[in-house]
């Protein structure tokens, strides 16, 4: 080709699949094969326009190939899109990410209370010993730090309640948890604790699918270059002296022309305003006037 036509600039994926869709309408409409009659129902066509039993050969081809190009760039953006939305899916909200950390801050919270509370106990000879309860207060909660490990960055949070965890999982522990009456806020801080993991993504791993469709520039571009050698050959059929050629040219040419005027909308330029009139600045008083002399006083009569 000696000359390429330039597609707007501002055209996107959805205009070319919309434009192959208008115009598969209007090729349906005006090709009818086996002598096909055209139905009452069908919209008139245009004045000169007769139906055909196919389309001009060099018209077909481009035709077919624009169509192809176009069905593939649909069908890759479908599954882009597709995948995208199974990874938001998949992936762990902020709001969950929130409640997942108040919960474990609040059950560690209720933990350490009923902990210093055990510890708290003055010892009168039962089992297990407040000194236990003690024991378990230091392993979790030593000073300085205390509580405040809750209050660290996910990351620096959940390494200190694993350690933690591991911690209240042994023999040890569990006597101290049984015998002071704190199963049930060691439930409730265990159900916590595996929400918090999983939220963030330390227990449980969220992979996107491999393979998925990522850079979909090939088949954009093969889309464009098919419009492209589409659109000329389409223009290039019309000719005054093959009857019907104009007409056929401009029927299937017209989603592209109202699709070229639509893009073309924003890009032309508002008309200009009429400058907001700017308010003139107060006026500097001058040396107060002298009055004229009084006749009699040397002034001219």
């Amino acid at each position: 080709m000696f000359s390429t036509i330039v597609l707007p600039p501002d055209l996107v994926a959805d205009d070319v699949i919309g434009l192959r869709d208008q115009m598969s309408a209007r090729i349906a409409a005006v090709v009818r094969p086996k002598g096909g009659k055209r139905k009452e129902g069908d919209a008139p066509l245009p004045r000169g326009l007769e139906t055909l039993v196919a389309l001009p050969p060099h018209i077909d081809r481009p035709w077919k190939r624009f169509d192809a190009a176009a069905t593939e760039l649909q069908g890759f953006r479908g599954l882009r899109a597709s995948a995208q939305a199974d990874q938001r899916h998949a992936a762990p909200s902020e709001a969950e990410r929130s409640a997942a950390n108040t919960d474990s801050d609040d059950r560690w919270r209720a933990f350490e209370q009923w902990n210093a509370g055990a510890a708290g106990l003055s010892d009168d000879g039962e089992t297990p010993s407040p000194s236990e309860a003690r024991w378990l207060y230091g392993q979790l909660f030593p000073a300085p730090e205390g509580l405040r490990f809750i209050t660290r960055r996910p990351r620096i949070q959940w390494a200190a309640m694993v350690q933690r965890m591991k911690t209240l999982e042994e023999e040890r522990a569990q006597a101290v948890i049984e015998g002071f009456g704190g199963t049930r806020h060691y439930r409730q801080l265990v159900a916590a604790h595996a929400r918090f993991g999983e939220a963030y993504g330390f227990t449980t791993v969220v992979l996107a699918k491999e393979g998925g469709p990522t850079d979909g520039r090939p088949q954009w571009s093969a889309a464009r270059d098919a419009l492209r050698s589409l659109i000329q050959k389409i223009e290039s059929h019309a000719d005054p002296e093959i009857p019907g050629s104009e007409a056929l040219a401009a029927f299937l040419l017209a989603p592209y022309v109202e699709m070229v005027d639509d893009l073309a909308k924003p890009r032309r330029k508002a008309p200009a305003k009429k400058p907001e009139a700017v308010p003139a600045p107060p006026a500097v008083a001058g040396p107060p006037a002298v009055p004229a002399p009084p006749f009699g006083a040397g002034g001219t009569p």
